[in-house]
This record gives structure tokens, C-alpha cells and sequence, in this order.
């Protein structure tokens, strides 16, 4: 969203949450008015967050993986070997 949107979205929530206190004024203390006022408050954290861009939940972020081959020795020591899934060599018998 344009920025000057995001700005006009915010003054207009400025000129609710306005209204709103000189309504509180005028009435007094009441639940309704409270309410518009929090959900007034809500708006204006939902409006902040339309300039940030998403972000990936965890988990989502991308995962660079290397073009080059893997250093074998990261499957030596534990008797793997790189073939994924059913390899070709068998693992090494443990009593």
C-alpha cells in the first residue's frame, strides 16, 4: 500500500479517536464509547503494520542450498553415505 495511503488512514484514525474523546466528554463514561475507542486503537496498530512488509511465519524462511557438492566426511564418521534414502552401503553393525 502507498505510503500517502497509509498517512491518510492515519489521520482519519486520529480525527475518529478526536471525535471519540469529545464524545466521552459530552456523555461521560461508558461502554460503548470505551469500546469505539479500543477498536479505535486496534485500527490504528492494524493501519502501522500495512507499511511493514510480511513476514514469513517460522520455519518459511528460504534455505540456500549449495550448488556444490558436499566434504564426504560429513558421512564417514557416522557410516551414512549421501544417497538419501536407501542407500548403497549397509551401516555398520553395532552390538
Amino acid at each position: 500500500m502507498p505510503a500517502t495511503h497509509i498517512t491518510d488512514l492515519l489521520g482519519t484514525i486520529d480525527r475518529l479517536e478526536r471525535c471519540l474523546h469529545a464524545l466521552r466528554q459530552r456523555t461521560g463514561e461508558s461502554a460503548v464509547v470505551q469500546n469505539l475507542l479500543d477498536t479505535a486503537a486496534r485500527l490504528r496498530t492494524d493501519a502501522a503494520e500495512l507499511g511493514t512488509p510480511p513476514v514469513p511465519p517460522p520455519g518459511q524462511w528460504p534455505v540456500a542450498v549449495a550448488e556444490t557438492p558436499y566434504d564426504p566426511l560429513l558421512w564417514h564418521d557416522a557410516g551414512a553415505d549421501d544417497e538419501g534414502v536407501g542407500g548403497h552401503r549397509p551401516a555398520p553393525w553395532r552390538p
